[in-house]
Order: C-alpha cells, then structure tokens, then sequence
C-alpha cells in the first residue's frame, strides 16, 4: 500500500490543482492508496505565494492577511478530520472555491454552507475547531513538513509502506501530473525504485 502525504498551502490555486491531482490518481489507479492532506502556514510559505502571485512581498498588511486566511482554512479543515478525513479534505476543496469569489479572504458564511452541503454536523465542528488542541494539531503538521524535508508547495511524499525498508519519495512542485502517476505507479510495481531515487524525485 503507498501512502502519499501532500503539503499544500490552501489558498494557493497550483496546491489546489495539486490537490485535484491526487484525487485524480486515486481514481486511475486500482492499488490501494492512502492520502493525506497537510496544510503548512508559515511566512515563508506565503511568501513563495506572493511571490507566484506577483503581490508586493513589503506589504505588511496583505502578507498578513493571507497569513489569517492560510490559517482559517487550515483550521477548518484540521476540525473538520475528527469527522473523517475523506469529509475533511473534501471541506477543504470547497472551501477553496471561496477564494474564487473573495481572493485572500476567509469568509465564514461561505464555509458553513460548505459545512451543510457535505453534510458535516456543525455542532461537533465548531466545538472541535475551538479547542486548544487544533492549534497544536496546525504546529504538529509544520513539523511534519519539517521533518520530511518539505520547503516548497505544493509537494508530495510516497511512502511504499509494504517495504518499510525503501527510503521515501519526494516529490516537489508537482508540476507534471503525468510524472506523478509514473512514479507512484513504479512505486507499486518495483519496490527498488524508491532506493533508486535517493529520496528525491522532481
């Protein structure tokens, strides 16, 4: 079974496509996968975004305003996985889509009708996302990203957990769909591939 853990910065459109990406891998391919979103907040992350996004990096106000954005959408969604993950990544997406309409800005009406529309109990949801912990749940997730050598997003990490011996795969930018699939397909099929890679893939 291959896990696969993809560090995402929410309110970027590529890390959005990336995400799409992973679920369309998961419908082409039949072995068994296991997917993990992790959203990674912190400035260096928003400013890799301002810098794609062409925004004035010197801007206090508007870095910090992505900052909040980044922040809320990630709480949402780290709420949202005590109600299972599939719920919580899908929130996630739809969530996203706000941003179309309101860019850099988290907009709470429109994510309690996300919420309703995916069927999440409301109640538990906002008493999860209120808790101290969610906090530290967002802290863990940076040092996860930390940990498996993540700097850039979007990025992804292949585990090929029926050979715990075979180093992981690192994916980063994920600018080729096609590159993706045939990594995590040779990942499936030959167990050395990952030794081979040295634990980077681009």
């Amino acid at each position: 079974m291959l896990e696969l853990f993809l560090f995402v910065n929410p309110i970027s459109r590529r890390c959005r496509q990336a995400e799409a990406a992973v679920y369309r891998l998961v419908s082409e391919l039949q072995s068994k996968i296991t997917v993990h979103f992790i959203p990674v907040v912190n400035f260096q992350v928003i400013d890799q975004y301002m810098q794609d996004a062409a925004l004035d990096h010197q801007n206090l106000a508007t870095r910090n305003q992505l900052f909040e954005t980044a922040y809320q959408l990630s709480l949402d969604y780290k709420a949202a996985q005590f109600q299972g993950n599939k719920k919580a990544r899908a929130l996630l997406m739809a969530e996203q889509e706000m941003l179309d309409t309101t860019p850099h800005h988290y907009d709470a009406g429109f994510a309690a009708r996300c919420l309703t529309a995916l069927g999440l109990d409301r109640e538990a949801f906002n008493a999860d996302r209120a808790r101290e912990a969610m906090h530290r749940c967002l802290t863990s997730d940076q040092g996860i990203a930390h940990e498996m050598g993540v700097t850039a997003v979007p990025s992804a990490v292949l585990i090929d957990n029926a050979h715990p011996d075979a180093p992981a795969v690192r994916l980063e930018h994920l600018s080729s769909y096609q590159m993706f699939k045939t990594v995590c397909v040779r990942l499936l099929t030959n167990p050395a591939y990952g030794r081979q890679q040295r634990q980077r893939v681009r």
